[in-house]
Parts: C-alpha cells; structure tokens; sequence
C-alpha cells in the first residue's frame, strides 16, 4: 500500500479564519473547534465542483520532521446522515460512503503536500450542506469547514413553448448561507434588463409574451457560477408578412418553417381567404402564373397558441407591343409589371451584350426600341428593387431578324410559315401518291402470276395408247 509522506506545500491557498466557534449540527460529537479554514463554495448542479482544505506549510513542515511523517484525512457532513463521506486512512485504505462512490475522492498524489480537497462529480442537491475535514501530516494537523450550495435554473412550464407564451425562470439556490445571496441574470453571456416583455423579482424571471429573439440560453450567475437553460421558442421563422417576387413561368417554394417544433402537426393553407389543400410547412407552385399571385397564410396551433404566417407573392411578368420576332428597322415596346405590386417597386432593364461588351441600363419599367437593330437581339432582363434590396427578376427574349429585299420585303414571318407548310403537305402528298401507285404494280403482278399457276395445274395432259 502507499502512505503519503509529508512534503512541502507548492502553492497559495486563500484562507478566511474564525474564532472559535461550534460545528454546525455537530452536537456535542466534535465540541469547539480551534483555528478552521471556513469556505463557501458554489456549485451546478450536474457540475463538479472542489471543496477546499489544505495545510500551511510551516505545518508541512512540521509533519515533515514527525517521527512517523504519514499523511491521512477524514471527511464527513455535519448536517446529515451518514457522516462520513471519505476516509484516507495512514494505511492507504480509502473508505468511501455509498452514496458517493464514485463521485467523491482525494487526489492521494496531493496529499503530502498537505493538499486535503475533496472533489465532488456529477454535483446533486441532495451534496448541499456543510462538511467538515481533519488532515494530518504526521504530528500536525488541520481542520476545514466548507458550505457547499447548489444551484440550478428551473423553467416552468417546460418543453418549447410557443410564441406570445408566458414563462418563468427560477434560480433555485440550495445550501447554507442561501436566503440574502443575490443572483444576476444572463441571456447568450449579457445582462438582462428588465423591459415590459421580462420582469426581474428576486431570483424569478418571467416572459409575459415570448418572441423568437428569447430563444436562447439563459443563466443564473451565483458566485461566479452560472446554471443555464436554453429556451425553445416554436414560432414561425421570417418576416410576417414575408414578400415573395418570382418571374412569371418559374417555380417557388412558399415556406412555413416551424421552428422547434417537436413534431410536424396539421399545418392550414389558405390563399385570399379561401383554403388550399395542403398540410405541409413548405407549399411548391411549378410554373408560376399572374393568377397565382395574391396574399397566401398559413397557420399551426401549438399549446393552446395559434401561430399565423402571411406571404404576399407577386409576379413580375413582361407585356410587349409588337412581337418577340420581330425585324430590324420596326418599332418594339416592353413594358414591366408585376401581379400584386405594392406600387413602390423600382425596375431597372439590362439589355443583351452589345460587341463592345457593354450592356444598355435603362431605368424603369419600360423599354422602348423605335428602330429596332440586330444588336437588340437576345435576353432582356427586368430587374426588381425594394428599398435596399434586390426583390427579383424576369427574362424576356428579343429574336431580331434582317430586313428582306423590296421584291419579298413584303412577306412577313406569318407568309413565311405558309410557305413551308405548303410545301410540306405538298411532299407529303407526293410520297403517298408514289406509295400507291407502287402499291397498285404491286398487286397486279401478283394477280399475273396467280393467273398463270392456275392455268398451269387445270391443263389436263393428253396421252396416246399404241395398240
């Protein structure tokens, strides 16, 4: 077994001495204490925490020059049953109580320092109270008196809790010495002030209304320590009213993202007042339409609340005056709109890449092309801006055909397209004419040939008998 001898103390240990004074809830088994290190520690619960007791060392020092230089500590609760909590023995023997095998020990390494400390893990409110420590190094010895609280944030109710919800937090303090310790109050590692939405009364925070922005980790700070809770806010993710612009003929997700929602429930969709049959959070429109735009809402009830979302979707779209075929030299209108505008929208057109590189800007919604050349040829893009923020876009294609001679400048892309189909029945009239007629020869030289082996087989043979 290993004993512990008694060695110099490395280190500073900050201590508060008493005068004489009795053991609490120690009656009459240790009577009056001479000089005792008295120390108030704080710990979380589920934490662990360092109940303080160390040597000096002109004691080490001492012990060190005792005729048997052994070290051994015995540490015990004045305030409950059992007493006893650890027990190092000269011998190397470690006694531990029951309840906390396993959570409670001495770093026996430590101990001919004349470092006595106990370490608690895995901290319960039931290890709340005061412990009491004698340590000997040989002939001197030390004795220790520690308080040791609790502490633990409570939320009431629990679980995620919905929007506009009430809630309480409590900072529960267990121990001695509890009743006039103050308590201050963190959100993500900042003070909390009271508002009209929190109240602070003692060590209780209540929400009155909770909104996404308490979604958070919340602590109770005591001492230097802090127990936390992390609050689950189920609300609606995003803006209410969220606005959505989508080019005409695209596709868009209109969303409804729940968020610590502990299941998906019976999501209600409805678009200008009349219900949509859909129950999920997310509703997809493929090729968008200007009928398709209008005010849209989606509701979820949760713990008694009713959460709402409003999405305003609107469709930017393109009209034109003239055709998107059109020729060089003719007069050609884009104008851009959009299908529930707000009328506060501003537009900006990008025309194609000129042969410079550049592109033509216009400002507003409007693009007007008198004369029309073939660098107007290609994608024309209708962009869509808010205040400070870019809404979305639409896509419109310009075809620019060259200007035909005067004999057939007449002909328009219509006359054009007679032409060819014309010409295309005509062919096709031509093939199935030569398709019947080799059918008929075909039909008539089978009918030949069927003549002429029928002839063949009915010919009766005639035969001469020579007498």
């Amino acid at each position: 077994m290993h004993r512990a001898p008694c060695d110099v103390l490395r280190g500073v240990v900050r201590e508060r001495t008493v005068p004489r004074t009795p053991i609490e809830g120690a009656g009459n088994t240790f009577g009056w204490l001479g000089i005792v290190s008295a120390v108030q520690v704080t710990g979380v619960l589920g934490g662990e925490v360092i109940l303080p007791c160390t040597m000096t060392k002109n004691l080490v020092d001492a012990g060190r020059r005792s005729e048997y230089p052994i070290s051994s500590v015995h540490w015990q609760r004045k305030d409950r049953t059992p007493r006893t909590v650890l027990k190092l023995l000269p011998s190397g023997v470690t006694y531990t109580v029951l309840p906390a095998v396993s959570r409670a020990l001495v770093q026996t390494s430590l101990i001919g320092q004349g470092i006595f400390s106990l370490h608690l893990k895995n901290l319960k409110e039931r290890d709340a109270g005061t412990y009491y420590a004698v340590g000997k190094c040989g002939k001197s010895k030390t004795e220790c008196l520690v308080r040791l609280r609790t502490v633990e944030v409570i939320q009431f109710p629990g679980g995620p809790l919905p929007e506009n919800s009430a809630v309480n937090l409590t900072c529960r303090i267990v121990g001695p010495n509890n009743s006039s310790t103050s308590v201050r109050w963190l959100h993500r590692g900042n003070l909390v002030q009271p508002s009209s939405r929190i109240s602070v009364i003692g060590r209780n925070l209540h929400f009155h209304s909770l909104t996404q922005e308490d979604h958070g980790e919340w602590s109770c700070a005591v001492d230097g320590v802090r127990s936390s809770v992390t609050l689950l806010v189920v609300g609606i993710s995003g803006p209410d009213p969220l606005a959505i612009y989508t080019a005409i003929g695209s596709s868009v997700k209109l969303p409804c993202n729940i968020t610590h929602l502990p299941m998906e429930k019976g999501f209600h969709w409805s678009k200008d007042a009349k219900t949509i049959r859909e129950n999920k959070q997310v509703v997809s429109l493929n090729n968008v339409r200007p009928e398709d735009a209008g005010s849209y809402q989606c509701s979820i009830s949760y713990k008694g609340k009713r959460l709402t979302r409003h999405i305003e979707l609107r469709v930017i779209q393109v009209s034109t005056l003239g055709s998107m075929f059109t020729k060089e030299g003719s007069h050609l209108k884009m104008l851009c709109n959009i299908s529930g505008s707000t009328g506060k929208e501003r537009f900006q057109w990008t025309g194609p890449s000129l042969p410079d590189g550049q592109r033509i800007v216009i400002k507003g919604p409007e693009v007007d092309l008198p004369d029309v050349r073939a660098q107007d040829s290609g994608a024309w893009t209708c962009s869509v801006y808010g205040m400070n923020e870019h809404l979305g876009e639409v896509e419109h294609w310009v075809y620019v055909h060259a200007a035909q001679t005067a004999d057939v400048g007449s002909f328009t892309s219509w006359h054009i397209l007679l032409i060819l189909i014309i010409i295309l029945v005509s062919c096709l009239a031509a093939i199935s004419f030569i398709s019947f007629r080799n059918h008929k020869r075909r039909l008539s030289h089978l009918t030949a040939l069927s003549s002429i082996d029928t002839s063949a087989v009915s010919q009766p043979k005639n035969v001469s008998v020579s007498e």
